[in-house]
């Protein structure tokens, strides 16, 4: 007697069981995916909000640390220098003389300084790349944070930036009286 082969295939149940275990697998690959791609903006958001907020601090501790500081820093305010002056008591509202940034001659004219969108300090133009952003500026003194004698004698310069997401990244820098 000849053998017949006996092929033997897949039976229904098992079908169904290797359906129901990829879907299960094909689903969390999927949300992994899904997460992936919802996150992908914030790093270059966050990379253009840091270039940004970095621009702005260039700017703002290029100028002089006091109303009252000489030209090129000295004589330096508070100091015993001849001709020297006291550094302002407190941080002084906006002068009229300043309303632009591009008239802005110390860091204590930046406190406050609010933009949507960032302007250029060389055009006064917005920047397309950062159509969306916020820049705020808040200027105080802080020489006792550093373990100075007196809080007059430095001033932290904090550079929030808000991105199109909504996230807020402050980031601060210290100008001291020198």
């Amino acid at each position: 007697m000849p053998m017949v082969a006996r092929h033997r295939g897949f039976t229904l149940i098992e079908l169904i069981v290797v359906i129901i275990v990829l879907a299960v697998a094909l689903t969390g690959v999927t949300l992994v995916i899904n997460r992936a791609v919802l996150q992908s903006p914030e790093g270059l958001l966050q990379t253009r909000a840091m270039e940004l907020a970095q621009t702005y601090l260039d700017e703002i501790l290029s100028k002089r640390f006091d109303e009252n500081t000489g030209s090129g820093g000295m004589p330096r305010c508070n100091s015993t220098d001849s001709g020297a002056l006291a550094c302002t008591a407190s941080i002084p509202t906006a002068d009229p003389a300043e309303a632009t940034r591009l008239s802005y001659d110390d860091v204590d004219d930046y406190d406050g300084l609010n933009e949507q969108p960032p302007l250029s300090i060389v055009s006064g133009a917005a920047s397309t790349l950062y159509d969306d952003f916020r820049v705020q500026v808040s200027v105080a003194y802080a020489g006792t944070e550093l373990g100075l004698a007196s809080n007059q004698q430095a001033k932290r310069i904090t550079v929030t930036i808000t991105t199109p997401l909504g996230n807020s990244i402050p980031v601060s820098a210290y100008r001291v009286n020198f």
